[in-house]
């Protein structure tokens, strides 16, 4: 179906995406992808099979929805931008791209596409947390729905002092925010993280939720975010190095795999034919570990005695290679806990 832009009006089993950056259009065209095909896939999850032959979780939901969520399967979409250029580029997109659902692109209205919808998708950059949801046309929108934030670095506390919802039970500020228990509102907050592959269905998503969300609540969160790849429950705790685990490596496979490329072409491949064979054999290292392989075992299976590919692990090893991985994601983590520190 082909999009529509301009004014929004109520209609049932509405979601609305603000904020359609790279994250939040990745997860937009996962969904609809999702509409036409089914969701789950096996395909896109790679080992289920093995995994739930061996009896283990990898966070799909598998309990089945309340009526009353079952029935908010988004079948409208709002996708909310801030520039002309933005919209143009979706409306592009969405034309070339076949689904199922009905999707409104809508610039400069955000009370009114919160208040069309039944879900929120918060995708704004961190910083731009208050200018795009402190308004108290939105913070009236948003009274009794359900709020979905994929904001690295922003924790549930910093959204409800924003939405108002809270009352500070001290008033000593922790990052420039009152750190509180005692809600005052009934928006249900849902913090989630997905990545960039929610666009191909391959995304790892985990999730935590605010005291007042439902069961019911994080049910459909797990199931929506289910029909783009994997779900796991972790705790607020933990958020700020999952954003980095599942949120930021992408970018580090993605880099290692160009490092690889330029390797290849240095002995005489071609990079296009490379890169297909390196990203194909990371994928297979991902499903033998996915089906119970350890990453050791994996490395050691490969580097036999006398061979190839220990030189290679040995040099990688005399440049530091673990460690500065290992730092880069505690570097990476650090950097996420203060993403929504500075407030717009």
């Amino acid at each position: 179906m082909a999009p529509v832009d301009g004014e929004v009006s109520p209609s049932p089993n509405t979601l609305t995406i603000l904020g359609c950056g790279t994250l939040g259009s990745a997860i937009l065209f996962g969904l609809l992808a999702s509409s036409t095909e089914g969701a789950p896939t096996k395909e896109v999850n790679g080992a289920q099979d093995q995994l739930e032959e061996k009896g283990w979780s990898n966070g799909h939901c598998h309990e089945a929805l309340d009526d009353d969520r079952s029935l908010r399967k988004p079948s409208h979409i709002i996708a909310c931008v801030r520039t002309e250029e933005s919209q143009e580029h979706l409306r592009k997109e969405l034309a070339n791209f076949e689904h199922s659902l009905s999707v409104a692109i809508v610039r400069g209205d955000n009370a009114g596409a919160v208040q069309a919808a039944d879900t929120v998708l918060l995708g704004c950059q961190p910083q731009d947390l208050n200018a795009c949801i402190g308004a108290p046309a939105v913070r009236n929108a948003l009274e009794g729905k359900l709020l979905i934030s994929i904001l690295a670095g922003v924790s549930i506390p910093q959204i409800e002092e924003v939405l108002q919802l809270t009352k500070p039970e001290t008033t000593t500020k922790v990052n420039g925010f009152h750190p509180s228990k005692e809600s005052l509102g009934t928006t249900a907050i849902v913090r989630a993280m997905p990545n960039t592959a929610s666009y191909v269905r391959a995304s790892t998503t985990v999730i935590t939720s605010c005291s007042i969300a439902s069961p019911a609540d994080v049910r459909f969160v797990e199931w929506l975010f289910t029909s783009i790849g994997t779900v796991t429950r972790i705790t607020a705790a933990q958020f700020d190095a999952c954003t980095a685990l599942c949120g930021s490596t992408p970018a580090f496979f993605a880099h290692f795999i160009e490092s690889l490329l330029d390797g290849a072409v240095a002995v005489g491949l071609k990079r296009s034919e490379a890169q297909v064979m390196a990203a194909n054999t990371m994928k297979g290292v991902a499903t033998l570990i996915l089906a119970g392989e350890q990453p050791e075992t994996v490395k050691e299976k490969v580097a036999t005695p006398g061979g190839s590919t220990i030189q290679g692990l040995l040099e990688l090893e005399r440049k530091a290679f673990r460690g500065t991985v290992a730092d880069a994601l505690i570097k990476c983590t650090t950097a996420a806990s203060i993403l929504g520190s500075n407030q717009a």
